[in-house]
């Protein structure tokens, strides 16, 4: 058998091996390249999409007023700014419920469109410290001039005035009129005021009088005249009256008004329909030694009979006692044990009234 020789095998050649890596790195550095063309095309865009927002003529936290029913920009520190905006909101109708679940907003409108287009977007708009109209704006400490229960509440200097109110607190509530105690977590208010807010929502401004003689301004042991005109100081002579208790309450008191008050003989009471907040104040006798606050075994010094205004309380060892209390009934009854020598009533009137009985010392 004749063999074949095995077939001949060229041997690699240096050169095309070094020409064949060559084209390989130049593929590698084309692919690279086209890689970083698209990658920063991408991110140019995703810029794109994330600046979006500086295409919009009027974007959150930018600054309105209303004029003609519609919103027009203006700087931030432009004192023509009613409104910062809050949110942009798909639009619906009506517009405000749009808003609603932003507690610090109270107006709603429409973006402005383009000529023939319907409006895309509601934009939610919470006051600005320019606007002194809008109790949304009030912050506690500020000073307001108020018309009606709050029909109309304007943010006005701080000065002392017989009808300005200070803001202790705001507070958002469902509707008007307000019965679900407003202010009761603020109980330095004495007053609450309440204005109709985005959706029928309502603002309730919790306040107190700029006036410290007010009467609604009284604490336990203040003095006021005979006509709870004004607070007056105790050592005064037209001081009648004394302040025995302040409460802020939520049911309207019913008659007497200070039952249950030792002493009283006057009252007063300051509410509005459109809150359930009543401020109610029960006044005695400015002179602790009034004879409307004697008890069984004070004594008396009595001038005349039967005389409230002539009598007053006395140590027993004072020489002016001329009687002791030897009975005393929350009713104006005049029933009185046999001894008795002089009897005093005060009528019902906050009170049930009172019967004094008295004994000749």
């Amino acid at each position: 058998m004749s063999t074949q020789p095995p077939p001949s095998v060229e041997p690699p050649q240096p050169g095309r091996a070094k020409r064949f890596i060559g084209h390989h790195r130049l593929a590698l550095a084309a692919v690279a390249f086209t890689m970083g063309v698209l990658l920063a095309a991408a991110t140019v865009l995703v810029a794109a999409r994330l600046n979006h927002s500086t295409d919009i003529a009027l974007a959150v936290n930018d600054c309105v007023a209303i004029e003609s029913d519609h919103p027009v920009e203006y700087a931030c520190t432009d004192d023509r700014v009613e409104y910062r905006i809050a949110a942009r909101e798909d639009i619906v109708w009506p517009v405000a419920s749009a808003c609603m679940k932003f507690q610090d907003t109270t107006q709603a409108v429409p973006e402005p469109a383009a000529a023939g287009e319907q409006p895309e977007t509601a934009l939610c708009l919470a006051p600005t410290r320019f606007n002194a109209t809008d109790p949304g704006a009030l912050q506690a400490g500020d000073c307001i001039d108020v018309k009606g229960a709050g029909d109309s509440i304007t943010r006005i200097p701080c000065q002392p005035s017989p009808h300005g109110s200070r803001v202790v607190a705001t507070e958002l509530h469902r509707q008007i009129p307000v019965t679900d105690q407003a202010c009761r977590a603020h109980p330095s208010a004495r007053q609450a005021f309440a204005h109709p807010s985005l959706g029928g929502r309502t603002l309730v401004v919790c306040a107190a009088p700029t006036d410290p003689k007010s009467i609604n301004s009284a604490v336990v042991g203040d003095c006021t005249d005979r006509n709870l005109s004004r607070l007056i100081s105790c050592d005064s002579p037209e001081a009648t009256l004394r302040a025995l208790t302040v409460r802020m309450v939520y049911v309207r008191p019913e008659s007497p008004k200070c039952r249950e008050v030792f002493g009283a003989s006057a009252s007063s009471m300051t509410d509005n329909d459109k809150t359930d907040l009543i401020f109610t104040a029960c006044f005695g006798p400015a002179d602790p030694n009034a004879a409307l606050y004697s008890v069984v075994g004070d004594c008396l010094s009595v001038s005349g009979t039967g005389s409230a205004s002539r009598s007053h309380r006395v140590d027993c060892t004072d020489p002016a006692a001329t009687h002791d209390v030897i009975e005393r009934h929350e009713s104006p009854d005049k029933n009185c044990p046999s001894g008795t020598e002089s009897v005093i009533t005060w009528d019902a009137g906050v009170t049930t009234g009172v019967t004094v009985c008295l004994a000749r010392r």
